[in-house]
């Protein structure tokens, strides 16, 4: 994938003249997904980026569609007020439905890539939710329609991934051992992600990253904070993002301490950007009625490291029991 003469025409569209001579992998980071970090040399000089990072499925034993992220690259991400890495290429095998993302490194340039378990305070998620607040305005309510077709709404989908049993085994194999049964029911959880959709049709749509934890973080050299991974990016409601991300990156007691605040910032932030944001009554309801989406994506998680799985499960797990967020949808 990275010999000289592939390079040299992936490059062509955007650095004509450009001809790869060689390239050297500086590190190989595998999760599910594969990260080549890699440098570049040119036959002669030029303005082509030295410092690359592809992004794809290269282990045939954890193949996996990603053609979400392949198409926001794509077709999105440049017309979109979000930070994100700059993208040279990306590209979606219509066969297997894998994606191939090739985008400058960032941590060449002194940017820092954040772990699930990064210790993570509200000034920092406040300026998380200013870039969340910038997307959903900008594709808020049929703007940028197209995009709703590209990226449907995905729970109902994401709900019938596992059975019932088979999420209760997972929900039962030690994650969240401080969660009471009654909230770590995959009967209700599934239950959960059909109430969560309906409500949906009920709401503004506006496109959602879907999974904004820590790890899919990165600071600039300067602290700004940029989202990454985009799998599971789709048409949703604003909530669902704000609710996911809060309930993540701040421990229990500071997330009871400051959500109202946060809360308060990002509708503020929305409405910087010319949005009718909603009220502050039915924008507590809806942020307390989505918490139950991290708690099911993250309760039939097996392919991360077990750490990351208990400690994003039982945060998760704990704010939608503080919150009974279940009983508020009515499952």
């Amino acid at each position: 994938m990275l010999s000289p003469g592939w390079l040299t025409s992936t490059l062509a569209p955007s650095y004509p003249g450009a001809v790869v001579a060689d390239t050297r992998i500086v590190e190989r980071l595998e999760t599910v997904a594969t990260k080549l970090r890699f440098r570049v040399e040119y036959a002669q000089p030029t303005d082509a980026p030295t410092a690359l990072c592809a992004k794809g499925y290269f282990n045939p034993a954890r193949t996996r569609t990603t053609r979400a992220e392949g198409d926001f690259y794509r077709l999105a991400a440049q017309d979109l007020p979000v930070r994100t890495p700059p993208c040279v290429h990306a590209a979606v095998d219509d066969r297997t439905g894998h994606a191939l993302v090739l985008m400058h490194d960032l941590v060449a340039v002194g940017a820092r890539f954040l772990d699930p378990t990064t210790t993570y305070g509200a000034e920092r998620a406040a300026a998380t939710l200013e870039q969340l607040a910038a997307l959903h305005a900008a594709t808020w309510d049929g703007k940028r329609s197209a995009l709703y077709e590209l990226f449907p709404p995905r729970l109902v989908r994401l709900s019938g991934h596992l059975s019932p049993e088979q999420l209760q085994g997972l929900l039962d194999d030690g994650r969240a051992p401080g969660v009471s049964q009654q909230v770590r029911s995959a009967d209700r959880l599934i239950a959960a992600m059909a109430a969560m959709d309906r409500l949906r049709a009920t709401e503004p749509a506006c496109l959602i990253h879907g999974d904004l934890h820590t790890g899919n973080i990165y600071e600039t050299a300067d602290g700004r904070p940029g989202l990454i991974d985009w799998q599971v990016v789709q048409r949703g409601t604003w909530a669902l993002d704000v609710a996911y991300h809060l309930a993540t990156v701040l421990d229990p007691d500071e997330l009871a301490r400051h959500e109202r605040t946060l809360l308060d910032h990002y509708l503020d932030r929305l409405g910087s950007h010319g949005v009718t944001a909603p009220g502050r009554g039915r924008a507590w309801q809806l942020y307390r009625s989505y918490l139950p989406y991290g708690m099911f994506m993250w309760g039939m998680t097996r392919a991360v490291d077990r750490p990351v799985i208990e400690h994003l499960t039982d945060r998760l797990g704990r704010a939608v029991e503080r919150h009974r967020s279940l009983d508020l949808l009515g499952v």
